[in-house]
């Protein structure tokens, strides 16, 4: 074996050995990562609907006792009325579930896009250039690129 086969050889073993060790740290240092964005604050974006409720109060009065025929008229105007106000407080309600339901949705929607984009951004490696995300590999594909030149020089006849 040639003294350039030799140094070939052992340029690539250290050059494999430096890639299979970088690779080992950027895979730990990558679960730091994730444990540290893991542990990260989140924004939880929430929704405020202030509804004031009404109070009606009506009050008669009467001067003396009502009649029979008085108070079955009121009480049949009453009954008249009772559709129309069981309606309104129908349309009233849903318009109030319904404001605070899509209040509520639109609240959860944009917690859950804000978490999405900073997942999407640390699954990107947006923060990494393309060196630091591939150098353990490279060195080690490098290394075995070396590995096979010493091979070739070590099988040549010695000049």
């Amino acid at each position: 074996m040639t003294a350039a086969a030799v140094t070939l050889a052992v340029t690539a073993a250290a050059l494999e050995i430096w890639g299979i060790v970088w690779t080992v740290k950027d895979i730990r240092s990558a679960r730091r990562r994730l444990a540290s964005y893991l542990e990260f604050p989140r924004t939880v974006y929430g929704s405020a609907h202030a509804t004031l409720g009404s109070v009606t109060m009506t009050a008669e009065g009467t001067v003396g006792v009502p009649t029979l025929e008085q108070r079955i008229e009121d009480l049949e105007a009453w009954r008249r009325g009772l559709r129309a106000e069981l309606d309104r407080r129908e349309g009233k309600v849903t318009e109030r579930l319904t404001t605070r339901f899509q209040g509520a949705l639109q609240a959860a929607e944009q917690t859950t896009d804000d978490q999405f984009k900073k997942l999407r951004t640390y699954i990107g490696g947006s923060q990494q250039s393309f060196w630091e995300s591939y150098r353990g590999p490279i060195v080690l594909g490098v290394g075995v690129v070396v590995g096979l030149a010493a091979n070739i020089f070590s099988s040549l006849p010695p000049s």
